[in-house]
């Protein structure tokens, strides 16, 4: 088994992707109306095509990411 030595700085990195993962989440979710834990890989991955096909066509302000 291996295991990883955590620094303040990791731990400080790691922490806002998970925050910024569950507000993407929490929009997919609102938009499927579902529950986050009831969200399928399938409707993650729309939701983020989705997203992109919406800032080609109509520009990053229409978009939820920001990129």
């Amino acid at each position: 088994m291996w295991s990883i030595e955590l620094d303040g700085s990791f731990e400080n990195f790691f922490t806002n992707r998970v925050i910024a993962s569950l507000r993407h989440e929490r929009q997919i979710a609102t938009e499927a109306e579902r529950a986050i834990e009831q969200l399928t890989v399938k409707q993650v991955v729309a939701w983020f095509v989705k997203d992109g096909k919406i800032r080609t066509e109509q520009g990053t302000d229409a978009a939820f990411l920001n990129l």
